[in-house]
């Protein structure tokens, strides 16, 4: 007898509580990247790092979405390529349907930015909202950014986001919420984390005496970013504010031990940050049979 091999892991959940409440992430997809999407740093170094971490090359970004569950509510946070994605990911709906949820049990939509790697699992395969009763909150400094239009030397890529957020906000226009304060929900802080994007921000989960910070895009391709945190990405707005702000958050949570999570680092991306030499280390979380 000749087995069929598993081609697909079973799984694309993971739950940790924080307190009272408990963050699922869901695994959305990996986007083929290059590592000349690299910049502030050399193509030599970035391709040594690349080489000592041992992935695949060319390297692959991932992309996950956070679920926030507590007692009284259930919020996204971001939501993936969604049908953007190839035929065989756009996982993070799936992931949901795993942990016994469909769109209408989620009440609340926080957006870190407006890439289309975090709104395109907000918008079905027509261009159609997936979310119908939840309120869509955006940073308001990522709606004024997108809604100004590409700048005059905007290139290809840049065009395409611009056109892609405006799409998304005309779209969802009956449920988007401008959110400009710090109070994002009941037990969440909006972070401000500029650099990426204009407004980019992360969220603070807070419970019981405990915390985590979801930190959106701070990093792309951990294995560069967190050993040489000046290394940026080619679609950061202003890499130099990115940078900035990179030190800043890692610095901050290296010595306050707080848990992190990324939409970019390896599933289910959660853990602490370790300084190491003039750089940083990711401890990942570990795999717990229980939550």
């Amino acid at each position: 007898m000749t087995y069929q091999l598993p081609q697909c892991q079973p799984a694309d959940a993971h739950h940790l509580a924080v307190g009272n409440v408990v963050i699922t992430t869901l695994f959305d997809t990996t986007m083929q990247a290059t590592l000349d999407l690299v910049t502030q740093i050399g193509p030599d170094e970035a391709a040594e790092l690349h080489r000592l971490s041992r992935r695949a090359s060319p390297p692959c970004i991932t992309v996950n979405a956070y679920l926030v569950q507590t007692p009284d509510s259930r919020i996204l946070i971001d939501a993936g390529l969604g049908a953007n994605a190839d035929a065989n990911n756009g996982r993070a709906r799936r992931a949901l349907e795993q942990i016994g949820l469909s769109p209408s049990d989620i009440d609340l939509v926080l957006l870190t930015h407006l890439h289309p790697d975090h709104f395109g699992g907000l918008l079905d395969g027509d261009g159609q909202p997936v979310f119908p009763n939840a309120p869509h909150r955006i940073p308001g400094g990522e709606i004024n950014h997108w809604q100004a239009g590409p700048p005059a030397d905007a290139d290809e890529t840049a065009q395409r986001h611009f056109a892609g957020a405006q799409t998304f906000l005309e779209a969802c226009h009956n449920q988007i919420e401008r959110l400009d304060g710090h109070d994002a929900a009941s037990g969440i802080t909006r972070v401000e984390l500029p650099g990426h994007t204009p407004d980019h921000s992360g969220y603070r989960i807070e419970s019981a005496g405990e915390t985590l910070l979801i930190w959106g895009d701070i990093v792309h391709l951990p294995q560069i970013q967190f050993p040489q945190p000046k290394a940026c990405v080619a679609f950061d707005t202003d890499p130099y504010q990115a940078q900035r702000t990179r030190h800043a958050v890692m610095a901050q949570v290296a010595e306050s031990g707080e848990p992190v999570a990324g939409h970019h680092i390896d599933f289910p991306g959660i853990g602490t940050v370790n300084q190491d030499g003039d750089g940083y280390r990711f401890q990942p979380h570990v795999w717990s049979a229980s939550v």
